[in-house]
């Protein structure tokens, strides 16, 4: 039993899929305070069609300070760590999901740190996968996490404020 993390900054859902068949049991944990984003694929409509009941989106796991910054504070921690240790008791493997790529800029770390000291699973980061077809998961896991080799990444707060912003704020400038 183990506890994955995925970014999908930059991704096509379409990269997952594969991850979630060959992590069997497993269900991908959506995270993020608010399911929806323009990058196609990632919002929960679309989700739910794609992994059905392997999908749950936990607004609980939202942090509530994406937006604004400042430290990680869950929208309701007691209660989505509670259905996360009673997933994984179930024989389930969680799947964090949240749109930041580099697990070390997003709240999904901090939640999976607390449920390994829950459980005493180990969590394990989903790699970048590369461009070519994608490989079987253990060959995956063996990648290294190299964000700046792979040009941008999709932070919480730049994906947030552009959200937020007008249509017209949002016209790229003429030159």
């Amino acid at each position: 039993m183990n506890i994955f993390t995925f970014g999908y900054g930059g991704r096509a859902s379409w990269e997952l899929t594969p991850l979630v068949f060959e992590l069997r049991p497993c269900c991908v944990i959506d995270v993020r305070l608010r399911p929806w984003t323009k990058q196609p694929g990632w919002s929960l409509p679309e989700l739910k069609a794609q992994f059905a009941g392997e999908y749950h989106w936990c607004r609980s796991l939202g942090n509530v300070n994406f937006v604004r910054g400042g430290p990680v504070k869950l929208f309701d921690e007691r209660k989505g760590m509670k259905k996360l240790v009673e997933l994984m008791r179930s024989g389930v493997s969680p799947i964090l999901l949240c749109a930041e790529r580099d697990p070390t800029g997003c709240h999904r770390i901090a939640i999976a740190e607390k449920l390994a000291k829950l459980t005493g699973a180990p969590v394990i980061h989903l790699p970048l996968l590369t461009d070519s077809p994608v490989k079987r998961v253990d060959e995956q896991l063996a990648l290294t996490l190299d964000t700046q080799s792979h040009g941008h990444t999709s932070g919480h707060i730049s994906a947030a404020t552009d959200a937020n912003k007008s249509k017209r704020t949002q016209r790229s400038k003429r030159k």
